[in-house]
């Protein structure tokens, strides 16, 4: 077993001896007699070091110069301090806080408190690094396509100064490599092919993986491509899979028009690629665009501006419960008297690089407050609009001034005007946004999260800056929404946001089917495509005309959404009448506050709120069924597993010591005041959503993103869960025999919707019970138990090829093989796999379209 290393910094040798005493059982333990030791060997272990325990009251060098100079050390700064105090006191606490502590625990020492506080915040930090699980492709290490994506944005914004080059690379016959020399061949040759574009890159650029054999590069132009270097290339690579039968193309896009979207730079590079193949002798090729229009777009910027080119459309946004017309965003529109309407996705860019975004937003500002003035004077209903705050804006350090300027010359309040600060601007200087948001809101200003979901940084965005709104990004609603109900993180999302108090809107809403999965979890706002396009001020004026004879029907209905929607509870279950009426008055304004006098109205308002209550205050000592039965329950009953209980009790380290290990999320000994309990209260409410939080990114981690089958992670962990009664297994390579040919002639979007087709279809032949991965870019692996005979597992492979060739029969379905292997033992799922797949090419040799059965 690998142990976690803490660092325990303490004078007191026998404190320290305790410490680790106390530790040693779960932890590696380092140890320092002050802060000066200890900064030495955080330079020697800072990669291996967990957590830190931190004496205040040292020689040589005090905790708080300790603390002070490993913050502001970015190799140390996220590494989790728990200060120990002498005592509970407030001071000490506020103290260590201020100079960058996670935590804090009193001496003496009690070894419980200790491990669950260490236990729990290590928790904390290592859930937040799952998310880096998401980054990178398992296979190659090197980065997914999504964040590619992100990365090399941000790498070309960063030096707009240097030459880049996309470069992409497909291997044309992949899939016979595949089928000749098995799958595990495949993997090593993807493997060697992700070094060869390392050591090609060297710290110049980025590298990504994105479908099963296509990589991408985006690298600092530093040479005059040859065909010579990429034969070389293709050489090399085919040295790594020992067959001299890798023919690979080549596709470079140099990156001159930043404007063009990256994702668009990589589908020129790739199609660059594609227009060689089947070309003997030619290795690569040079997207060459000739439609340049930077230079025309920037000379014409301020005169579109003065002329009144620009002009402000709106994008209705709807309340999902009723339907109803809740508010706005505003968008900006470049109608050009020669060039016509001209999309955002060109010149925003381009403006965001150059500075001009600045002056737009500020128009954009002032008309949309013009518009708003003029709907007022005309009696319509008093709506809200949301306008963008580009990163620009936010070094702007008249910032403030002219938003309140403009509010105020229309006689309107701040709150009309929602602010929306995009996620990705929060990466480029999270102080500097965090400081300009907070002026902004205490002004009276609405704040909205733009784009949340298109990048991680999110999550610490939320965690640090004052919001109001959430604003899910477009692609994440579309591909989270696609997926089961049961699978994805929009439903955590929802809680999340629900718990901070947060509304959330969805853009981006294009069919019914989002719509109706938006509403079941309870998202609050939505606008898009499916209810109504972008469109004029004067247009949009015609559907607040139609809204304005409701407005007390809108209040009804506003006021029956928030009665559906009744806040959190809070669970106090005390015998002390009086403890119970403090604890109500201090937690009123957070929660509905529901009392419990014993431990039979403590176990009956949890069946009646279980779905409802976040947390509970518990009295051990309570009559009837005691606490610990009430603490026992909770853990027994899923139904009721994430609510958080903070157990009381008079001053005694063996009921303190028993709650913990029965799985209180804390104790308090009483008396203790009502501050205290608050701040105990809200620790474990955020572990406990942390908890939640893990466990939805583990569930992502393991699921394929775009078909919801498991991935290679799921489906070893899958097959790691069977139990001998699943036996016989009976497992099944599928692989769809043309999914290459359908995304070289129609694009990956069309072989995407294939991929899903075929999920769903293995959905519908499949039991629950039954696991079903997709293993590869175009290959799927079941698994079905309790499979009694070869006959029946041959069969049902057959069933499945069958149904593929008729759904396909018209031309709209890839067709599939399938090898199958049955065994009565639980072997290894390498291995199962390998007869498979050996059954797999026996298939297509015999029998393409089939299915055949390994045998020995």
């Amino acid at each position: 077993m690998i142990y976690k290393t803490i660092l325990v910094v303490e004078d007191n040798e026998i404190n320290r001896t305790m410490l680790n005493t106390i530790l040693a059982d779960q932890y590696q333990v380092l140890e320092a007699e002050n802060g000066e030791e200890a900064l030495s060997l955080l330079e020697r272990y800072k990669d291996e070091i967990s957590l830190i325990l931190l004496d205040l009251v040292m020689p040589v060098m005090d905790g708080y110069t300790f603390l002070s100079i490993m913050k502001s050390t970015p190799d140390y700064a996220t590494i989790p301090v728990i200060v120990t105090t002498q005592n509970d006191g407030e001071t000490d606490e506020v103290a260590a806080l201020a100079h960058g502590a996670t935590d804090f625990v009193a001496k003496p020492y009690k070894p419980q408190v200790i491990l669950h506080r260490v236990a729990s915040i290590i928790n904390l930090r290592e859930t937040a690094a799952m998310v880096n699980q998401f980054q990178y492709d398992r296979l190659t290490g090197l980065y997914s396509k999504e964040f590619f994506y992100r990365k090399a944005k941000e790498l070309l914004a960063q030096n707009p100064q240097k030459r880049y080059d996309v470069i992409c690379s497909d291997i044309e016959n992949f899939k016979l490599i595949n089928d000749v020399f098995g799958i595990p061949a495949g993997d090593r040759l993807l493997c060697g092919i992700a070094r060869l574009y390392t050591r090609m890159v060297n710290g110049r650029g980025l590298c990504g993986r994105f479908n099963a054999d296509q990589f991408v590069c985006l690298l600092e132009h530093s040479w005059e491509y040859s065909n010579e270097m990429f034969r070389n290339a293709e050489i090399e690579i085919s040295a790594m899979s020992n067959t001299r039968s890798v023919s690979m193309k080549w596709g470079v896009f140099a990156v001159v028009d930043r404007t063009i979207p990256f994702e668009q730079m990589c589908d020129r590079a790739l199609l660059a690629a594609r227009s060689i193949k089947g070309q003997y002798g030619k290795y690569f090729a040079t997207y060459d665009d000739k439609l340049l229009r930077e230079q025309a777009i920037t000379d014409g910027m301020e005169a579109a501006l003065k002329e009144g080119q620009f002009v402000i459309y709106l994008q209705p946004k709807y309340r999902i419960q009723d339907y109803q017309l809740a508010g706005a965003e505003a968008l900006i529109r470049w109608n050009h008297p020669e060039w016509g309407f001209q999309s955002p996705a060109e010149f925003i860019p381009l403006f965001e690089k150059n500075g001009f975004i600045t002056k737009l937003d500020q128009f954009v500002w002032d008309r949309t407050c013009a518009a708003l003035r003029s709907w007022d004077d005309k009696g319509l209903p008093a709506i809200a609009v949301s306008v963008n705050v580009s990163r620009a804006d936010i070094y702007n350090a008249n910032l403030t001034d002219f938003l309140m300027n403009t509010v105020n010359k229309y006689g309107l309040s701040p709150s009309r005007l929602h602010l929306e600060i995009t996620e990705s601007a929060y990466t480029e200087d999270p102080n500097q946004i965090i400081e300009t948001v907070v002026s902004l809101r205490n002004l009276g200003f609405i704040i909205e999260m733009d784009d949340f979901g298109s990048g991680y940084s999110s999550l610490n965005m939320l965690n640090q800056m004052p919001l109001d709104i959430l604003k899910l990004d477009m692609k994440f609603i579309q591909s989270e929404t696609a997926k089961p109900n049961k699978q994805g993180i929009l439903r955590f999302i929802m809680g999340l946001a629900r718990w901070m108090k947060l509304s959330v809107v969805a853009e981006g809403v294009e069919t019914p089917e989002q719509m109706e999965r938006l509403r079941e979890i309870g998202c609050d706002y939505a606008q898009g495509y499916y209810m109504a396009r972008p469109m004029p001020c004067d247009q949009f004026e015609e559907l607040l005309r139609e809204q304005a004879g409701s407005g007390e029907q809108a209040e009804e209905t506003e006021e029956s959404q928030q009665e559906d929607c009744p806040r959190q509870i809070l669970l106090i279950a005390d015998e002390d009448e009086t403890y119970r009426g403090q604890v109500r008055e201090l937690f009123k304004d957070q929660f509905e506050v529901v009392e419990a006098a014993d431990g039979e109205a403590a176990l009956g308002c949890i069946a009646d709120y279980e779905s409802r209550i976040g947390a509970v205050v518990l009295s051990l000592t309570l009559s009837g069924p005691d606490g610990f039965s009430v603490l026992e329950i909770l853990q027994r009953e899923k139904a009721v597993w994430n609510i958080c209980a903070i157990a009381t009790a008079s001053a005694d380290a063996g009921m303190e010591e028993r709650a913990l290990e029965m799985g209180a999320d804390d104790f308090t000994g009483k008396p203790h005041t009502m501050k205290s309990l608050k701040r105990r209260v809200t620790r474990a409410l955020r572990a406990t959503q942390t908890r939640e939080w893990s466990l939805e990114l583990q569930q992502e981690a393991s699921r394929d993103y775009l078909t919801g089958l498991l991935n290679r992670r799921g489906f070893q962990a899958a097959m790691d869960s069977l139990r001998k009664e699943d036996a016989p297994l009976a497992l099944y390579l599928f692989d769809l025999d043309n999914l290459k040919s359908i995304n070289d002639t129609f694009g990956h979007a069309e072989g995407d919707r294939h991929i899903r087709q075929f999920a769903q279809l293995l959905r519908s032949h499949t039991r629950e019970s039954d696991i079903l991965s997709r293993y590869g870019g175009d290959e799927f692996v079941v698994v079905m138990k309790q499979m009694k005979t070869d006959e029946a597992a041959l069969k049902k492979g057959e069933e499945i090829c069958r149904a593929i060739r008729e759904m396909g029969a018209g031309g709209n379905l890839a067709a599939c093989t399938a090898g199958v292997v049955r065994r009565n033992e639980l072997d290894s799922s390498e291995e199962l796999i390998e007869r498979a797949d050996q059954a797999l090419y026996q298939a297509k040799k015999n029998n393409k379209g089939g299915c055949s059965l390994w045998r020995k």
